[in-house]
């Protein structure tokens, strides 16, 4: 399991948007949200390459500034600590 922090920009006449549109990514949950258009946001996927291709789709959310990873942590599966 790969658990990634980042720091997403918005434009803010259009972060409800841009807000929706990831909400609505799987593994993508959203923690804090300003008025300036800035998000707390966590990526929760299996592998480094399912979060690399989450990561890179927010970047393209209509609305989206910018991004920022801030923190990545990799928990070992059951299968692979046995």
């Amino acid at each position: 399991m790969n658990i990634s922090g980042i720091v997403v920009h918005a434009h803010p006449d259009k972060l409800e948007k841009a807000r929706a549109l990831l909400e609505a990514i799987p593994g993508v949950e959203i923690h804090a949200a300003g008025e300036d258009g800035k998000m707390v946001v966590t990526i929760e996927k299996n592998n480094d390459r399912e979060t690399a291709d989450i990561f890179e789709e927010i970047g393209k959310v209509p609305g989206v500034l910018s991004t920022a990873m801030v923190y990545h942590h990799f928990e070992p599966g059951v299968e692979e600590t046995a």
